[in-house]
C-alpha cells in the first residue's frame, strides 16, 4: 500500500466515523462506534473524562469508559489521578500526546511509576490522551490505552479527530440534550475546516481527504464566506463557536 493511499485510508476512516456519529443520538451507539473505530488502530481501551481538582473524586467526572472494571476500582480507590503523569501532562498539553511522552521521574516518584506498570499490566502498556481545553473553563480528555497502538503521526491524527467527535457527540446528548443550531458548512468544508483546527496545511488536508489541493483551497474560502470570517483562523474560531466542528 503506497503512503499516499494509508494517509487517505486514515483520513477516510476518520470522517466515516463523523458522518456516522452525526446521525446518531443514542450515546450507546456512539461508543461503539468509537470503540469499533479506534480498535483498528490497536487501542483496546479508552476513558472520556474531566479533569477534577485535587479534592474532587476522579469517578464523579467520568463522562464513559472502556476500562477493565478491576483497573478502574483500583484507579478510584487508589486516587491515581493525583499522581498519573498522564493525567498531569493533559493538564497542560497543547495537542495529543503519547503516554510514553508523559514526562516524570520513575526514581523520584515511584507511585507514578508504579500506575504505569499497573496500566501495562492490564494490557495498557502505551496510549494516546487528547486533551480538551477551555469548555467553560474545565479540562476534558479522552484517553485511549492498548498493548501496542499506532502511534504514527498519522494514525494520530486521525484518532484526534475522531475522539474530539466522540467527544462533542457525548457531551452534547449526555450533558446538554438541546439540539444543535442548524449548519451552515457542507459535509467537505466542515472536513477542511476541521483537518485546519488539527493543525494541517492544504497540502496535508489534501493528501488525507484525497482531493486536489486547490479544491482543498476553495472549500476553506467557501467555509469562511459562509462564516463571515476573514481567514483560515478566523473561520476556525468561527466554526468552533458555533458548532460547525467540535474543540
Amino acid at each position: 500500500m503506497t503512503q499516499d493511499r494509508i494517509i487517505h485510508d486514515q483520513g477516510r476512516d476518520a470522517f466515516d466515523f463523523i458522518d456516522a456519529v452525526s446521525d446518531l443520538h443514542d450515546p450507546d451507539e456512539i461508543i461503539a462506534r468509537f470503540h469499533r473505530a479506534v480498535a483498528r488502530y490497536g487501542y483496546a481501551t479508552f476513558i472520556i473524562t474531566g479533569l477534577p481538582g485535587l479534592t474532587e473524586p476522579f469517578e464523579t467526572r467520568v463522562l464513559t469508559r472502556h476500562w477493565p472494571d478491576a483497573w478502574f476500582r483500583i484507579y478510584a480507590a487508589e486516587t491515581y489521578i493525583l499522581d498519573d503523569p498522564v493525567g498531569w501532562h493533559c493538564r497542560v498539553a497543547p495537542a495529543p500526546f503519547a503516554w510514553s511522552e508523559a514526562p516524570f521521574d520513575p526514581g523520584r516518584q515511584p507511585r507514578s511509576r508504579r500506575i504505569m506498570e499497573e496500566a501495562a499490566s492490564f494490557g495498557m502498556k502505551d496510549g494516546l490522551c487528547v486533551p480538551v481545553h477551555g469548555l467553560q473553563g474545565l479540562d476534558w480528555c479522552v484517553s485511549l490505552g492498548g498493548p501496542d497502538p499506532d502511534l504514527s503521526p498519522r494514525a494520530r491524527a486521525a484518532v484526534h479527530l475522531m475522539a474530539l467527535y466522540a467527544f462533542d457527540g457525548l457531551r452534547r446528548r449526555l450533558l446538554n440534550p438541546d439540539p444543535p443550531p442548524p449548519r451552515r458548512l457542507t459535509a467537505r468544508e466542515r472536513e477542511v475546516i476541521a483537518w485546519t483546527a488539527a493543525g494541517k496545511s492544504a497540502w496535508e488536508a489534501s493528501c488525507i481527504l484525497g482531493i486536489a489541493e486547490d479544491t482543498v483551497n476553495k472549500h476553506a474560502a467557501s467555509a469562511a464566506r459562509k462564516l463571515n470570517a476573514a481567514n483560515k483562523t478566523q473561520a476556525v474560531a468561527e466554526a468552533i463557536r458555533r458548532h460547525e466542528i467540535p474543540w
